[in-house]
């Protein structure tokens, strides 16, 4: 996944980078939002209703980065 076309605010992109080197994959719809995210190792999955789950889930990925 290019994450040069994802779209999102600056903490988003930011932490998205972050989580692909700690294994996470992303999945964007047509819009280039993230909808999708899945760790590789884990398998851990969740989808993203809106984009206001999706700042939710990063800001508490944050937290605990």
């Amino acid at each position: 996944m290019n994450l040069e076309s994802i779209r999102g605010s600056s903490m988003i992109i930011k932490m998205a980078r972050a989580l692909v080197e700690d294994g996470w994959l992303f999945t964007p719809n047509e819009f280039d939002v993230i909808v999708k995210a899945e760790h590789r190792e884990t398998g851990e999955a969740i989808s993203f209703h809106s984009i206001g789950n999706l700042k939710r889930w990063m800001y508490e990925k944050a937290l605990s980065y």
